[in-house]
């Protein structure tokens, strides 16, 4: 899966809401935040972008992806790049 957009994650937090038959302000109050917090980023678009904390804590509520709703893919190596045992960090002792 890839990241999606800032639109496309307040879309999918939208629709995943109400799909689940959750309010933006029930959602908002579990993660901590005023009642009009979701409502405001869905809406308005402020925040730009849900912090990382409260991004997990709704995708466990809603059960879905965390990248749903914004989250970036992980860094991987390149394929063929050294494993963590293949690459050696050594000082030299002086």
């Amino acid at each position: 899966m890839t990241c999606v957009t800032d639109e496309a994650a307040r879309a999918n937090l939208a629709r995943l809401a109400s799909a689940g038959g959750h309010s933006f302000a029930s959602l908002s109050t579990r993660i901590g935040r005023n009642v009009a917090y979701l409502q405001q980023f869905v809406k308005r678009g402020t925040p730009r972008r849900l912090p990382e904390d409260e991004r997990r804590a709704l995708a466990m509520i809603l059960q879905v992806d965390e990248r749903l709703l914004g989250a970036r893919d992980p860094w991987a190596p390149e394929a063929g790049a050294a494993s963590p045992g293949g690459a050696s960090c050594s000082r030299s002792e002086a």
